[in-house]
């Protein structure tokens, strides 16, 4: 047998380690080669969806790469000091220094070229499954197959190199230890673990802080840099120090250590959280990131569907100065809504836009007359204003809301200062995000004469198209859709060229443009979330499988006094749970506290049920991977049972 075959059956008889890190290397290889096949396809640089895709691609694509590099070099770290006793019998035998790099490398390598192999086939594989499913995803047409040579050629370069570093790197881990010492490995007793108070009320202390200076509001980036900081180092300090406190606490309360089979896991947790307290550490708080990043997207998402089915005209459009009958933008306007054939019912009047005191957001002040044409058009209520007297209507597009109750208001953009009599008030989205405020013709004229120089009167003109109902989502394909693209575009097209008599308005393509971003971010993050929950999975099943031997000891010896397989198994079932969800448990409170505040500070609404779906999905693909690291890992157990 030579060298390298002596290589090839080490890693055969270590395969039971091997295969979790083997077909998460290959499904990493996988993901980076679908993504450059997507980045690199013909027909992506041909549409606009696909450029913004494209670039979320292949942000994907470094990420992917970053996260296997750091997988990669966890991994064959952890194998390596596992496999101590072996290097140490190698040693007695004659092995030379050179030899044991030698075989390191040669198993590295091996591993890594079959798993770059098997990730390729494997992404030529679904290539076409992921093609559709992201055409169809982006909204764009279906994407052909194709021979994708530069992905190929960028995918093997990659991570050939980058199995070829880490195995060079790795062999320095290997270090001259004494052969007694590779011997014993796993076997040497494990001291206790040790904590400090300090650092621990130091992690308290940083959550502490970070919580004080969220309610007092995020004012800017160096505040939330901070708080940042503050999480980053509770959260380091919690996994390294305060929960080898908490165990020890709970260890010392014999009314709950001494019931059932408490002892055993609370006995072992304090030695396997603090031994993984920095992978902990990184899995909770790229956790958190991805779970906000989510949350956030979603929100977006699910805000931009409820401002097109709340946003009553399909077109707006607000001219600068002048009136719509000497308007070269409204004629054009209207006569490629008459050249579509689409019908429209148009409502126009002067608006104005005014603030109230003690209250947030804008207010368009609108006429009692006008009022009546505008109740006719929609079946609003109607309502009779004396002077002083106005109507509430509150936009449902914005987070600035007013009080249900409110008797009073008090104009602050003219002087001197218009105190108004709240009659009524209703909520309904007549025009974007501002809150709509009908008064009496006779108010109105009083307001406008008083109106300062910076906020003069516009002539405002909304388009109804009774066609076009706003209480489903449009169709990318649909008429409304296409029309608004292209008017939006000539709008964009008059005022690069300094044309422009005012701005353009349209629900659908305001609504498609929001898509669009969100269906990018979303079908981007979605990969980079199950790379990132393989790769977690992954890490904790080498913990729990390097360990094996140790537990396997462990269960053994209590067997033979008494433990059952059925104690056995809720003793080693609450072990790994608390290693699988502890650090989701921790970035799922980070996450709701960190949307929390986003949502408070920026009024982003729906945070709530948004953080509440990404942590619910990162709770199912975790409960996945428990589930059948728990069954494999009990049946290894099992053998050893008395």
């Amino acid at each position: 047998m030579n060298f390298r075959q002596f290589a090839l059956n080490n890693v055969r008889r270590n395969g039971h380690s091997y295969i979790a890190y083997f077909l998460s290397s290959s499904f990493a290889v996988m993901a980076l080669f679908t993504y450059l096949m997507f980045v690199f396809h013909p027909d992506i640089a041909q549409s606009e969806m696909g450029i913004m895709a494209k670039a979320g691609m292949t942000a994907a694509a470094y990420m992917t790469f970053f996260f296997s590099f750091l997988f990669v070099l966890y991994s064959i770290s952890a194998f390596l000091k596992a496999r101590m006793k072996e290097f140490g019998i190698l040693t007695i035998l004659g092995a030379a220094r050179g030899q044991l790099n030698r075989l390191i490398f040669l198993e590295n390598m091996l591993i890594g070229t079959v798993a770059v192999v098997t990730g390729v086939l494997s992404g030529l594989l679904f290539s076409k499954l992921f093609l559709l499913l992201g055409a169809n995803v982006l909204d764009m047409k279906e994407l052909p197959m194709y021979m994708p040579m530069k992905a190929l050629g960028i995918t093997v370069v990659a991570f050939i190199g980058l199995y070829t570093i880490i195995s060079l790197f790795t062999t320095v881990l290997v270090r001259q230890s004494k052969a007694i010492e590779m011997l014993l490995g796993s076997k040497k007793p494990k001291k206790e673990p040790k904590a400090s108070i300090w650092l621990a009320l130091l992690s308290i202390s940083a959550f502490a802080s970070g919580l004080y200076l969220m309610k007092q509001g995020i004012d800017d980036e160096w505040t939330m840099l901070v708080i940042l900081l503050l999480d980053i180092v509770g959260t380091y300090f919690f996994f390294t120090q305060l929960s080898v406190l908490i165990i020890r606490l709970l260890k010392k309360n014999r009314s709950f250590s001494w019931r059932g089979v408490n002892l055993l896991w609370v006995s072992e947790m304090a030695y396997k959280i603090k031994d993984n307290a920095r992978m902990f550490f990184m899995v909770t708080m790229v956790t958190v990131i991805a779970c906000t990043a989510a949350g956030i997207v979603w929100a977006i998402k699910i805000q931009s569907e409820s401002a097109y089915k709340d946003s009553p005209f399909a077109f707006s459009y607000h001219l600068y100065e002048g009136d719509e009958a000497d308007s070269a933008s409204i004629k054009k306007l209207e006569h490629e809504l008459k050249q579509a054939g689409v019908e429209v019912e148009k409502f126009a009047f002067q608006e104005i836009v005014v603030q109230a005191q003690n209250q947030e957001g804008f207010f368009t002040l609108l006429r009692q007359s006008d009022y009546e044409d505008l109740a006719k058009l929609l079946s609003l209520p109607r309502s009779s204003l004396q002077p002083g007297e106005a109507l509430l209507i509150q936009s449902k597009l914005t987070d600035d809301e007013l009080p249900q109750d409110l008797a009073r208001m008090t104009l602050t953009t003219t002087t001197p200062q218009h105190s108004l009599q709240i009659k009524n008030q209703f909520t309904k989205s007549l025009f974007g995000m501002y809150h709509v405020m009908v008064v009496n013709d006779t108010t109105h004229d009083q307001i406008a004469k008083e109106l300062p120089p910076d906020r003069p009167e516009t002539r405002s003109l909304h388009y109804l198209v009774r066609d076009w109902p706003n209480d489903s989502l449009p169709a990318a394909d649909s008429l409304e859709v296409t029309l608004s693209k292209q008017l939006y575009n000539w709008g964009i097209d008059q005022i690069k060229q300094g044309n422009s008599e005012g701005f353009l308005m349209a629900r659908a393509e305001s609504y498609m443009m929001m898509k669009q971003g969100t269906d990018v971010m979303l079908f981007v993050g979605l990969f980079i979330a199950m790379i990132f929950s393989v790769f977690i999975a992954s890490f904790l099943y080498f913990k729990l499988f390097n360990d094996l031997q140790q537990d396997q000891r462990y269960y053994h010896g209590l067997s033979k006094i008494g433990l059952s397989p059925k104690e056995m198994k809720k003793a080693a079932t609450i072990q790994i749970a608390l290693l699988f969800y502890i650090p989701l448990f921790f970035a799922a409170i980070q996450a709701w506290i960190g949307l929390s505040a986003i949502e408070d500070q920026y009024h982003i609404g729906n945070m709530t049920m948004s953080v509440l779906m990404a942590i619910g999905i990162f709770t199912l693909v975790q409960t996945i991977y428990f589930l059948i690291v728990r069954s494999r890992y009990l049946a290894h157990l099992k053998r050893v049972m008395v």
